[in-house]
This record gives C-alpha cells, sequence and structure tokens, in this order.
C-alpha cells in the first residue's frame, strides 16, 4: 500500500513539474486551441471551439493552416456573422476551403448546420443542452451519443439527404462506434473545465465526468507511464483513463490533460527510450522507458 501510494505520489509530482512548464499562454500555438483564444465571447468561443476540436485531425500545422482559411474570413466575431448571415458568412460559403476528409460541400453543409443551431439558441450556450439527458443530467457514454445523434440529423437535414457522406461521417462520427471519441472529448474539456487553458462556459457537465481524449499522444504516454496496456484506445479505454487520474486530482481528472500532450507534441516523445529526448523530459522519474539505475546525461 505504501510503496503504491509513493507512485502516485511521484507521479503527481511530475505531474505538477509538467504543468508549471506548460501554464503559460506562449504555448497555446502548439495546440488548436490558440483559435478559441482570440475572442472573449462566449458564443464565439463555443464555436470557434467546436470547429477547433473537431477538425483537430492530423498534423498541427495542417490543422492550423485550415482553420486560418475557416475562421479567419469570419471576422472578430464568428457567432454573428454566422448567425446573421452577413457578407463574409456569404462569400465564406461561396468558396469554403477543403479539409483532407471534408470536401467544400462538407464544410459548406457543416457551416450551414451551425448555423442552424445558433439561430435556434439566441441566448446562452449553443451546443451544451443535446450532451444532456431529458433531466439535464450527462451521463458520458449516453451523452456523446446522444449529441451525435442530434448532430448527424442536422447535417442530413441541411444536405437534403437520407446518408451522409464519407467527410460528415468522419466529422461528426458513429454513434454506435466503440471509437474514444477524441474530440469530442476534447471539445467538452475545453467547454467544460475553468481551469487554465480551458474555458468553464458549460455548467451542467462537471470535469470528473469527461472522457478522457484519448489522441495519440495520450495513449503512448499512458502506456509509457504504466497507466495503460491497451493497444488500441476505445471510449470504455478513454473512461478508465478519467477514473485513473480521479485517484490524482478527483474533482479534475482533466487537469493535466493539456500538458501531457505537450510530451508528445512539443518535445517529441518516441514511446521509446531516446537519449536525447528522454534525459530533458519531466516525466523520466515516473517513464517505464527510460532504464532505472542510469542517471540520463543532460544535454548542454
Amino acid at each position: 500500500m505504501h510503496s503504491k501510494r509513493s507512485k502516485f505520489q511521484s507521479l503527481k509530482t511530475s505531474l505538477e513539474s509538467l504543468k508549471t512548464a506548460y501554464d503559460n499562454e506562449t504555448i497555446l500555438d502548439s495546440d488548436p486551441i490558440v483559435f478559441p483564444y482570440r475572442f472573449k465571447n462566449p458564443r464565439d468561443i463555443e464555436i470557434v471551439g467546436f470547429f477547433a476540436s473537431f477538425f483537430a485531425y492530423g498534423n498541427v500545422r495542417s490543422i492550423q493552416s485550415f482553420l486560418d482559411c475557416l475562421i479567419g474570413p469570419l471576422g472578430n466575431s464568428p457567432s454573428i456573422e454566422i448567425e446573421s448571415n452577413g457578407k463574409r458568412f456569404k462569400s465564406l460559403l461561396a468558396d469554403p476551403p477543403y479539409y483532407r476528409f471534408q470536401t467544400k460541400q462538407d464544410i459548406k453543409i457543416i457551416l450551414k448546420t451551425v448555423q442552424n443551431f445558433l439561430k435556434s439558441h439566441a441566448t446562452g450556450t449553443v451546443l451544451e443542452k443535446y450532451f444532456l439527458d431529458p433531466e439535464s443530467r450527462f451521463i458520458p457514454m449516453e451523452g456523446i451519443r446522444r449529441f451525435q445523434d442530434h448532430f448527424t440529423n442536422k447535417l442530413l437535414e441541411m444536405s437534403d439527404s437520407k446518408k451522409l457522406s464519407y467527410g460528415l461521417q468522419f466529422f461528426i462520427g458513429k454513434k454506435e462506434s466503440q471509437s474514444p471519441k477524441k474530440r469530442i472529448c476534447l471539445f467538452l474539456r475545453w467547454m467544460v473545465r475553468d481551469n487554465y487553458p480551458d474555458f468553464g462556459l458549460y455548467k451542467k457537465i462537471k470535469p470528473n465526468q469527461i472522457p478522457y481524449p484519448a489522441d495519440v499522444h495520450i495513449q503512448k504516454i499512458s502506456r509509457v507511464l504504466g497507466i495503460s496496456n491497451v493497444k488500441s484506445f476505445g471510449i470504455k479505454d478513454s473512461i478508465a483513463l478519467t477514473e485513473f487520474f480521479k485517484i490524482i486530482s478527483p474533482d479534475d481528472p482533466l487537469e493535466y490533460d493539456f500538458h501531457l500532450t505537450r510530451v508528445g507534441i512539443v518535445e517529441r516523445c518516441k514511446g521509446k527510450y531516446v537519449q536525447e529526448i528522454c534525459s530533458k523530459c519531466r516525466l523520466k522519474d515516473v517513464c517505464l522507458v527510460v532504464p532505472r539505475g542510469i542517471e540520463p546525461r543532460l544535454q548542454g
């Protein structure tokens, strides 16, 4: 018992060191969350955050290049521009950008769907209610599927089709899929947590209810830290990660998510021992791939 408690304390100490290193806005450029940070109005933050998180697949540079083309033309208040069908929005609809699996037509349908949601909610948050059951409760797997189902129906309505295109299906995901649903969980983290770097706009969902946004970096790091030995993550494994981190931070288990992903994105963790990378890593004292009994040589 003492050994287990000691291991958790060592992990928390390393996580706090990581948090100290990355708790500053200069690092936000390494993440799509930098886009909602450009705005102050909560509805702008929510809508831009939706775009930024749901298109968060691929490498960071490609994501940010696309988001610049999607969000930049909408001006100082994307939510007002979209809802009011302003000139900038019309121009964007006439010639939208495309991104990987989403064609120009897919992007047009997504934009029109978001416009429909905005027009249906004149005030307050736009998308939170679709994660909640009739009693306004959030039940993780059920709530995510509820949102996917509702958004899918709106996409079908806007596309005037009985079946989603491949790009639209990839964008929202299949509700019956057992995938980790990383982009949806990431959006929820941004909207629910009210501590850096997140925005705390949603009040009916609690931070300790959100499945971990298990992107490739979190999956890799959870393995090298000995938290999980799963090779192919699903939504249940994302929930299991949240349960694990509740041991360290009961009310806010996603407290270190942003910081842990920097280990992959900024520090270029390979998931195996690379002396040049591992010797500088703030997680080296608790990482399984760093040889024990060997003091890593700091470079420079």
